[in-house]
């Protein structure tokens, strides 16, 4: 792997000046609304270098700001607006190829401006919005989050029963791929192949939670998007003591392609401060499975930090994992995931940690090494700074 360059040293100081007002649940006018808004946001710092067997080496160092403000309610509706800044000063033209997907992208982004109505037990947002779902959300994993425009309803009037309904009709990426960041346009992507999209009539998802059985959590989700494909999605989890299981199924058909399906179980165990996994996914043979609309509803159990991908057809996945929590801010971990394909077999070993610090600095690293047949290495560092 590459020694890291001078853009290491922009990791260690990302200065952040923000203005705070006190916020009240109400406001008894507009103009009160206003006035006891809330300042909130995250800088961010993130470094990935790959070491790449199969083509050039690369690094980046990507510098991010998302600030958010919030107005008091008023008459149960508040309104609120996030704007996201990134830049990457010190990519090469490598890093600007290999990454231009997902880590490099400048400029800025209005990417929240909704407003929020809350009646009885249900509330409701319409405009542009961080938004996640099991089969629409999403990911927050790189320095730019996705987010979606539309309208979305959560109503919990069923005791121990959460249902979710949204209809999004554009969505902003991390990045537009050509070095700036995403814009809001009709091109959704997906955490599986084909990775993106162009839905003309939007995307729309109905998912329930229901925890009516002691120790017990059920999910069912369904999103359409329109013309493209449609995604079902099971899940069943028992909480027993220091022990769970749960059991994942999701069924899934591209138009004009067979229906795939995607069955997975998963064990965790807790012993004192060790933390232990054990997770197998297996994929139908007929096409790859698609996990839902936006990177962030990815939910199949054997993923990894870096290179797993879940949903190719035909794929067993078996994965172990294990986290010593040091003390209740420091913990260190290590996985280790197989994919076991038609005509392949990946391996990928993981070393990753974790320190929160008090005032609301976190950082987490994870160092992710490829067996021969799956070749990459590749290290991730993330900063992230909460005010």
């Amino acid at each position: 792997m590459k020694r890291l360059n001078n853009g290491f040293a922009a990791l260690a100081v990302v200065p952040v000046i923000a203005t705070f007002s006190a916020s009240s649940a109400t406001a008894n006018s507009l103009n009160e609304a206003f006035k006891n808004g809330q300042v909130s946001g995250t800088a961010q710092a993130y470094y990935f270098a790959r070491d790449n067997q199969s083509g050039p080496d690369n690094e980046i160092a990507t510098l991010g700001l998302d600030l958010s403000y919030q107005t008091a309610k008023f008459h149960d509706v508040s309104f609120k607006s996030t704007f996201q800044y990134t830049s990457s000063p010190w990519a090469n033209e490598q890093a600007k190829q290999a990454r231009r997907s997902n880590m490099y992208g400048s400029g800025g982004q209005l990417s929240e401006a909704f407003l929020s109505y809350e009646f009885g037990n249900t509330k409701a947002q319409l405009g542009r919005m961080y938004f996640w779902s099991p089969l629409m959300g999403g990911s927050g994993s790189r320095v730019t989050k996705e987010a979606f425009q539309g309208l979305s309803l959560v109503n919990r009037d069923l005791a121990d029963t959460t249902i979710t309904f949204a209809y999004m009709d554009k969505f902003q990426a991390r990045t537009d791929r050509n070095g700036n960041i995403g814009e809001f346009t009709e091109t959704f992507r997906v955490a599986g192949a084909p990775w993106a999209f162009d839905l003309d009539d939007g995307a729309y998802t109905l998912a329930l939670k229901n925890t009516s059985i002691d120790d017990v959590t059920l999910t069912a989700a369904y999103v359409d998007a329109m013309d493209a494909f449609e995604t079902a999605y099971l899940e069943s989890s028992f909480q027993f003591d220091n022990y769970a299981i749960a059991a994942q199924y999701y069924s899934s058909k591209e138009q004009g392609e067979e229906r795939s399906d995607l069955f997975g179980v998963k064990g965790d165990a807790s012993f004192g401060p060790v933390d232990v996994t054990l997770a197998y996914t297996t994929v139908g043979d007929d096409a790859d499975v698609i996990p839902g609309v936006g990177n962030g509803a990815d939910l199949a159990y054997t993923w990894s930090d870096v290179f797993a991908y879940q949903y190719q057809a035909g794929q067993e996945s078996t994965k172990i994992a294990a986290k010593y929590n040091l003390t209740s801010n420091v913990y260190v971990g290590t996985s280790y995931l197989v994919e076991d394909g038609v005509d392949y077999k990946r391996a990928y070993t993981a070393i990753n940690g974790g320190y929160t610090f008090a005032g609301g600095l976190s950082l987490t690293a994870a160092f992710e090494m490829g067996s021969k047949d799956a070749q990459n290495d590749e290290l991730r560092v993330r900063a992230n700074y909460h005010f």
